[in-house]
């Protein structure tokens, strides 16, 4: 690694790390050391493959202006690989929008908006164009998946969950969700669970955060989601199509726990229940031990199970004790110590006098670090958890309410690993909320995470958006 650090500020995952270096099961950590040095070129994003005449690559300290064979420079092939990330992401939203609501002409019409070839060469010339584009298209997505939700579960209420790998029960069937999993199929195997005459678990995993109107509990985030099957706790894994690592499946298969894929056929949700009663029963003679660390988190507000509570962050506002309102959003970098800066930017925004409102990975790091908890500090969390990093349709909606009312909002996202995430930040600044990408967009901060973005320009460009859209 460029930096030597700690692996997670996550003492349960740190506690299980142990256990994977004395059995010498290698992790994302272990497979990002080996993977360097990375090719400068395409952490710079100023290579290309999009045709067959190259690969081709410009020389980003060359006193000349170097150029492809068709004709590109660094700052056009570095905005078109921005543009294909951010255009993926709303693909990527669009199929989880879906699931709601299948066949929907709605999404038809998104696809064909964002959708980009890579014989559209010219894609350059019309960056923030594009970019508007993508944030309108983006928004009208997680709105529609905010939409969906509420029919289909109601707005519920805020509920609490446990977090972190104490979630996991050594006298139960623990089933783990893992990559946005269809909600039908979540509340399906719940239903088989209770018809089963025995103890089953279930938790959550990246993109399972809340599923329609059931909040699970929180096991832990992206780049430590190989950790939980360490415990030796874990019977069986549900996974849907997106931010699941291939390292995570071969994982499960070594160590002969069953992997029901729900992007790949219908799922008998009976069957997968005994699948994981096996497991447990073939596990249960066997040592297993729960890492230390738990805590609860509220889960699952929205402008309509809280409208007394925004009225009162208003009001607060007015009165001058409170400084604005916060979304604080990414998935995490194996580049950095997991959960360290999107802790330690929370806490000094909560000691500025902002309020956080979080969904996603970086929520899951959140709650972890006992910040979504009602008793932190007074009755209402410092830290307001929405739900998943699909579930950001919610902030629009909050965000919407606030600025009503004058009260300042933005969005940072300091660490993102997923395009959708990279579409949502720029959907947030389309619909006229300031937007940061990046760790080194925050002001006065000495640590550094490193590039995360290709291009310079892209904040200043998502700060045009901005302002442009609250004109």
């Amino acid at each position: 690694m460029k930096n030597v650090h700690k692996k997670s500020l996550d003492l349960a995952v740190n506690q299980v790390l142990t256990v994977a270096y004395r059995s010498r099961t290698p992790l994302i950590w272990d497979r990002a050391e080996a993977m360097q040095p990375q090719c400068g070129f395409g952490r710079l994003a100023i290579c290309c493959t999009d045709c067959q005449e190259g690969p081709c690559r410009t020389n980003p300290f060359s006193a000349e202006q170097q150029q492809t064979i068709c004709g590109r420079d660094k700052q056009e092939l570095a905005a078109r690989s921005f543009l294909r990330k951010a255009s993926d992401g709303t693909l990527a939203l669009t199929k989880l929008a879906a699931q709601y609501e299948p066949g929907c002409n709605f999404y038809d019409e998104v696809i064909r908006q964002v959708v980009m070839s890579d014989d559209e060469m010219l894609a350059f010339e019309d960056v923030p164009e594009r970019l508007a584009m993508i944030g309108r298209c983006t928004n009208s997505v997680l709105e529609q998946i905010s939409q969906s939700r509420s029919a289909v579960g109601g707005s519920g209420v805020p509920a609490v969950v446990g977090v972190n790998l104490d979630s996991l029960r050594s006298d139960a069937v623990n089933i783990v969700f893992h990559g946005h999993v269809d909600w039908q199929c979540v509340l399906g195997i719940q239903a088989a669970a209770q018809d089963a005459d025995i103890p089953v678990q279930l938790s959550s995993l990246c993109g399972n955060e809340l599923n329609s109107s059931l909040p699970l509990p929180l096991l832990t985030n992206y780049d430590s989601q190989e950790v939980p099957l360490l415990t030796g706790l874990v019977d069986l894994i549900v996974i849907g199509s997106q931010c699941v690592m291939p390292s995570l499946v071969k994982l499960a298969d070594s160590r002969n726990i069953p992997v029901v894929k729900t992007a790949a056929k219908t799922v008998d949700y009976p069957a997968v229940i005994q699948s994981a009663w096996q497991a447990y029963k073939n596990r249960s003679s066997k040592a297993a031990a729960v890492p230390a660390g738990s805590t609860e988190a509220y889960i699952g507000f929205t402008i309509d199970n809280s409208a007394e509570l925004f009225q009162r962050v208003a009001e607060q506002f007015r009165q001058g004790s409170l400084q604005g309102v916060v979304y604080l959003g990414g998935c995490g970098s194996v580049a950095n110590t997991q959960d360290a800066q999107p802790v330690q930017i929370a806490a000094a925004l909560i000691e500025a006098g902002y309020l956080v409102i979080t969904g996603g990975c970086a929520g899951t790091a959140l709650a972890k670090a006992g910040m979504c908890r009602a008793d932190w500090k007074n009755e209402v969390p410092p830290v307001l958890h929405i739900g998943s990093c699909h579930d950001a349709g919610e902030f629009l909606r909050i965000a919407a309410f606030l600025q009503q009312n004058n009260v300042p909002v933005s969005a940072l996202f300091p660490e993102i690993n997923h395009n959708k995430v990279l579409a949502t930040a720029i959907g947030f600044a389309a619909a006229g909320i300031p937007s940061q990408l990046g760790f080194d967009a925050i002001p006065d901060q000495a640590s550094r995470g490193g590039e995360l973005l290709p291009l310079p320009e892209v904040a200043e460009l998502l700060q045009t958006l901005s302002k442009g859209a609250a004109k």
